[in-house]
């Protein structure tokens, strides 16, 4: 049990070191560091206070997230059985105020679960890379069904479809200079939590600093690590943690004046105690790839997030962004 605790300590961790490492390549900061605003949207994290990443200077502005998941996981441990079946559309809204240094921000997410449409897709996909399709094939396509038994006894079993908001998302920055920014989020319970919805109040601080590969910055990024404090409500609220690290780190590469393309790793600490299934005691980690543009009005933002580590994580997401200033 303790190797496991510290095996995956250490995959958290490890992104914020090799983002160091990357960092410290050069003494040039990117004024604009490569990021997706993308973390888990697996159902069973909706609760955690897990941010995304940001990386920006202090400035107002507005933004419009759409993360467009599919999940599948069918899994039995000893006396254990889950499946997370499903398809979510969540659709983040948030405005930023600026002063000086210091920005601050609010983001109402609205979530529609159900069925969905892309099962099908994501196998052949994942048929054409090369990756596992966990179990996908056992069960009929384009169902939503979360259940989950513990020694004979139904912990939940949701299934039909779901609309309505997610958890209310408050958040400040203070960015010093080029030396990075700290950023805190405040996450307040407004999703239902016994649909799977969220529900979960909690905190987040961590430290942020873009970097630059080379003095022209067209390899450029952000590192990134900190930690959460939660209490959720919800049928696993007895096995919950209440401390969960994270960190993550980007790398993209300006192809055009205004066109980059690049990844990033996201990795957190495990949600769950108490179980011997992956989906609730492993850590998570998502490796997200694709490109921005930069326009003059604002930025936009086309990736594909994959499940770094299987189970708990979603295994394919569409991520689609757009940000833009506002007086």
């Amino acid at each position: 049990m303790g190797d496991a605790v510290y095996r995956r300590a250490r995959f958290v961790w490890m992104v914020c070191a090799m983002g160091s490492m990357l960092a410290g390549a050069t003494a040039a900061q990117a004024r604009e560091p490569f990021v997706f605003a993308a973390f888990n949207q697996a159902a069973l994290a909706r609760h955690a206070p897990l941010p995304a990443p940001a990386a920006f200077a202090p400035h107002a502005g507005m933004a419009v997230v759409l993360d467009w998941t599919n999940e599948t996981v069918l899994e039995q441990a000893g006396g254990e059985q889950v499946r997370l079946d499903g398809e979510a559309l969540r659709l983040g809204l948030s405005r930023r105020w600026a002063w000086d240094d210091a920005v601050i921000g609010v983001e109402l997410p609205l979530l529609v679960t159900g069925g969905g449409v892309l099962d099908a897709v994501i196998e052949h996909w994942h048929e054409w890379f090369g990756l596992p399709n966990g179990g996908r094939e056992q069960i009929a396509q384009d169902e939503y069904r979360y259940r989950y038994v513990r020694d004979g006894v139904t912990v939940f079993d949701v299934g039909g479809s779901d609309d309505g908001i997610g958890d209310l998302r408050l958040s400040t920055a203070r960015c010093i200079g080029t030396a990075g920014c700290w950023r805190a989020l405040v996450q307040l319970p407004t999703a239902d939590a016994d649909r799977l919805l969220g529900g979960g109040l909690g905190g987040s601080l961590w430290y942020e600093r873009g970097y630059a590969l080379d003095r022209a910055g067209r390899w450029r990024g952000a590192i990134a690590g900190g930690g959460a404090a939660l209490r959720a409500d919800g049928p696993l609220k007895a096995q919950q943690r209440t401390r969960v690290p994270f960190g993550w780190v980007s790398l993209g590469y300006a192809l055009t004046d205004v066109l980059d393309a690049g990844v990033q790793v996201y990795a957190h600490g495990a949600l769950y105690d108490g179980s011997a299934l992956d989906a609730l005691s492993r850590a998570g980690g998502q490796v997200v790839f694709g490109v921005r543009y930069r326009g003059a009005a604002g930025q936009w933002w086309l990736a594909v997030q994959e499940d770094a580590l299987t189970r708990s994580s979603p295994d394919f997401v569409i991520h689609v962004a757009a940000d833009w200033g506002a007086d």
